[in-house]
């Protein structure tokens, strides 16, 4: 762990009118860490274990998305991934960051989407994990991840077993399922603002659906996925890598959805070359 950096303590900022949390270390070009939207996500629950690396490198920003871990929840009548996009660059322009290299798991790889399609000055580099929007011809919807995520907070609400459910089939290798990681987790998905979020979900918005633009995205992308990721099949990587114009994709064998944490070393490299090799 980052000795620099205190997990339970983030910092915070005011992005138009509400409380944004970060974590921050290193110095050099800025990363920007944006985590998932599964019950219990944070930022530095998604990557607190690949700081150290990233922070000896890079200015390296973790942010809690509004709605997760220490950000307040916002309404989003204009999109849900749009919103958050402009919170995004809010918190850049906040930090005097002029552009970023952005990192986004699950729907924080659609939010960076997004953010590289509304704001392509402000995103140098694209790394989309495991990342919402994109499409699948033949997986069967919902997939087990999926349904776990959908049935998290419905009927008699969050439980450690719901929580470990969908740990499970979002995890490859079933020994990170510690019962230390599925405690973290399911303290964070009963925070009040975190609650007072699930029970009032976004509605749909033509904004949200990045694959119908994925091909107008100019910045430079890694996709990443795992072989045996049960949330999004590593088909949906397959189709980001054919339309996003500038785009290499790295798959991972025996990986789930958590890639930067079941091959943390691993990933951490590979997004050092990426993002420092022309």
């Amino acid at each position: 762990m980052n000795d620099a950096i205190d997990p339970a303590a983030p910092r915070t900022v005011r992005v138009d009118g509400a409380d944004v949390a970060y974590h921050e270390s290193g110095s050099g070009p800025a990363l920007l860490l944006v985590h998932g939207g599964a019950p219990g996500a944070t930022g530095w629950g998604n990557f607190g274990q690949n700081v150290p690396f990233l922070a000896s490198r890079f200015r390296t920003i973790v942010v809690d998305l509004p709605g997760f871990g220490g950000s307040e929840w916002v309404p989003t009548p204009e999109g849900r991934m749009r919103a958050h996009a402009a919170v995004l660059v809010g918190l850049l322009e906040r930090l005097e960051v002029p552009s970023a290299h952005v990192v986004g798991l699950g729907s924080g790889g659609a939010v960076a989407m997004r953010m590289a399609l509304d704001h392509p000055e402000r995103v140098d580099r694209l790394v989309l994990v495991s990342s919402a929007g994109g499409l699948a011809m033949f997986e069967p919807a919902p997939t087990e991840g999926l349904r776990a995520i959908r049935d998290y907070y419905r009927g008699a609400g969050p439980s450690p077993e719901k929580m470990r459910r969908y740990l499970e089939a979002s995890i490859g290798d079933p020994d990170l399922v510690t019962d230390d990681l599925v405690a973290e987790r399911y303290r964070e998905s009963v925070r009040p603002s975190v609650l007072e979020a699930a029970g009032r979900p976004s509605p749909g918005h033509p904004s949200d659906a990045v694959w119908k633009e994925a091909d107008r995205i100019a910045a430079r992308t890694l996709v990443v996925w795992g072989r045996e990721n049960r949330v999004k099949g590593y088909d949906h990587g397959l189709f980001l890598a054919s339309r996003i114009p500038d785009a290499e994709l790295h798959l991972y064998s025996g990986a789930g959805l958590s890639v930067p944490l079941e091959r943390a070393r691993r990933f951490e490299h590979l997004v050092e070359r990426f993002l420092t090799i022309d």
